[in-house]
């Protein structure tokens, strides 16, 4: 079991460890997903699809769902409507195949709580699992200040490092459930398009890392020296004056975050274009796509240096 001391901004301990049905029709492909799940230290249970799938969860009920988009009797798109529906508390992760990205936006648009492109599976399938774990644990977290608050409106100073990102979320994610705003589903939605948001703005943004550096992707698969490559260059002269200022207001009718960053990078893009198979391996598209699929209405600012993020509730 990969058991490093950190993994960035969503720590890692034994509570993430989680009971995971895989729907996966290739034997191949399960036996890989498998063996990255079971070696990060989770109980795996593998059925061929998706009618599979809804019998199991029935029997047993898993903690988090990773299934296929592509396979027989039913499919990945309607797991997730009907996981979705009838079960709001399993988030669901799903995989994409290169040609299956259209199915990929109607899974997400349905109620899936992630994705993962099957060509990122090694480097981005655990990240994911733990980031969505965590986020679900604080999802039950509700202390009693927290319940007392009709309304919650604040600001907060990030510096330009990926550690800062997880507690941010976690406590959006648990004020929308103290006061009973969205189903889980939505909420780890949510919490979800807030964590790619603040990324983008904290390495595209401030740190302004290139495609072409490989840092980033090093960075989502645990590599420890990516990790400390990202922590110098948090700390250099050029880019450790930078901030990422976040603003969070959620009210009855609507939670609205307002993500900005001081440095003079982009966190908005065009090439590749969206929902092209490029887009998809790519963690600022990536990050984009989940904004755009989770929120009912996302704003661009101030040429690209800011997002607003709006979830009617």
């Amino acid at each position: 079991m990969q058991t490093p001391e950190r993994f960035g901004f969503f720590d890692w301990d034994e509570t993430t460890m989680a009971k995971i049905l895989l729907a996966e029709d290739s034997p191949t492909h399960a036996a890989l997903m498998s063996r990255i799940l079971t070696d990060g230290g989770h109980d795996v249970t593998h059925v061929e699809d998706g009618c599979r799938a809804l019998e199991a969860i029935g029997t047993s009920p898993p903690e988090l769902i990773v299934t296929d988009l592509q396979m027989p009797e039913i499919n990945g798109c309607e797991l997730v409507s009907t996981v979705a529906e009838k079960y709001p508390t399993i988030p669901t992760v799903v995989v994409t195949a290169r040609g299956s990205e259209s199915l990929a936006v109607d899974a997400l648009a349905k109620g899936a709580t992630d994705f993962v492109p099957k060509s990122m599976l090694a480097k981005l399938l655990l990240r994911v699992v733990r980031q969505t774990r965590l986020m679900a644990r604080s999802d039950d977290a509700i202390d009693s200040i927290s319940k007392s608050l009709n309304h919650q409106e604040y600001t907060v100073i990030l510096p330009s490092h990926p550690d800062a990102i997880g507690p941010q979320v976690r406590t959006i994610v648990q004020s929308l459930a103290a006061q009973g705003l969205l189903d889980p589903t939505q909420r780890l939605r949510v919490g979800t398009a807030v964590a790619s948001g603040l990324f983008n703005a904290v390495c595209f943004g401030n740190l302004q890392i290139a495609d072409a550096e490989n840092l980033v992707s090093r960075y989502l698969a645990d590599d420890a020296d990516a990790v400390e490559e990202l922590h110098v260059r948090a700390k250099d002269a050029n880019y450790r004056g930078e901030k990422v200022t976040l603003m969070v207001s959620i009210g009855n009718a609507d939670t609205r975050i307002a993500i900005s960053h001081s440095g003079h990078g982009q966190t908005t893009r065009m090439n590749p274009a969206p929902g092209t198979p490029e887009s998809f391996e790519l963690e600022q598209c990536r990050g984009l796509m989940l904004m755009t699929s989770f929120m009912d209405d996302v704003i661009f600012r101030s040429n690209g240096s800011e997002v607003v993020l709006i979830k009617q509730h």
